[in-house]
Formats: structure tokens, sequence, C-alpha cells
């Protein structure tokens, strides 16, 4: 969850309280920049499974992404709550998570990238935790720039999966 900040994502609760009117339209759990302030998406719909490859996050129903509608400076914050499912991992390896944009000749956003070590364990369903991606700040000329979160595993788990519950990317627009 990101906390204490006037415009937070709550778990299980579609942008909850993202204004509406200040610069964003709000359809159901993707906010879209309308004037320019701040831009959120949170994922809603079936969890998403790692791969040993990167790529997108991408759940049943929304997807954990932010158009930025209006060119400027932006704050970006990411993150995601990783699970495991009855996975096996013989040996350590590691989660890695990454805002990426994926329009206007898509690359990895610059510091936004973090990895977490996973544990050696055998068939167990337990919470891997919280990642936050780095915050940081983003600059665009285009008005259309779509961030959205990228994940990968070291390698799959020999049996059972790791799973993203939730995922959330935030973009306030800073000037």
């Amino acid at each position: 969850m990101l906390n204490n900040h006037p415009n937070t994502l709550s778990s299980g609760a579609p942008l909850a309280g993202v204004i509406a009117g200040q610069g964003v339209s709000i359809s159901g759990s993707t906010v879209t920049a309308v004037g320019g302030y701040n831009v959120a998406g949170t994922a809603s719909g079936t969890v998403y499974t790692l791969t040993a490859s990167s790529a997108a996050v991408t759940f049943g129903t929304t997807q954990p992404s932010a158009t930025l509608a209006q060119a400027g400076t932006y704050l970006l914050i990411g993150r995601a709550y990783l699970i495991y499912n009855a996975a096996t991992f013989a040996g350590t390896q590691t989660a890695t998570l990454k805002l990426r944009r994926t329009n206007n000749t898509a690359a990895d956003v610059t510091g936004a990238t973090t990895t977490a070590t996973l544990r050696i364990i055998t068939t167990t369903t337990d919470t891997v935790g919280i990642m936050t991606m780095p915050a940081v700040i983003y600059t665009t000329t285009n008005t259309d720039d779509a961030v959205a979160v990228f994940g990968a595993l070291s390698a799959t788990p020999s049996v059972g999966s790791v799973d993203v519950n939730e995922a959330s990317v935030l973009a306030i627009r800073l000037y």
C-alpha cells in the first residue's frame, strides 16, 4: 500500500483516496490524467505468475500501469506484493521488478528497478513480501507515455510458482 499521502492506493480498494476532478478521471480502478496532476493504476483480477523472462505484470481485469496524458516531470512510484504459491526452490533465486515505458520507444525507466533474494524452500505457500521500486523522477515530452510494472525470476521454481498478488504505479506530476 502507498499510505499517508493524499493520493493513496489501498489494498482491495480501487484507488482509494485518488481525487477525481483535480486533473484526473477515474474509471473503475484506472486513473487517467486529464489536466495532468496525478495518474495511478492498480491491478485487479487474476494474479500474475512470474516467469524467468521479464514481462509486463498482467492481471485478469486491470493492469498496473499509468498513462501520462501530459508532458512534464513526474515522481514515479511502483510496488508489488509477491507470494510463494506451493513453491520449491533448491537454490537461492531472485525476483526483479521494474517500471518500464511500454510505448514511444519502449524502455526501462532508469533507476526504477529492485531485486529481492528468494528463500530456499520446499512446497511453501507464504509471503515473499512487498517490493517497492525506487521512486524516480521521470520527464517526458510526450502526451501518452504508458508506464507499467514488469517482473521476472532468475529461475522458476521446480514446483509451484511465485505470484504477484497486487501491483500498482503512481505518477505524481511535479511540473
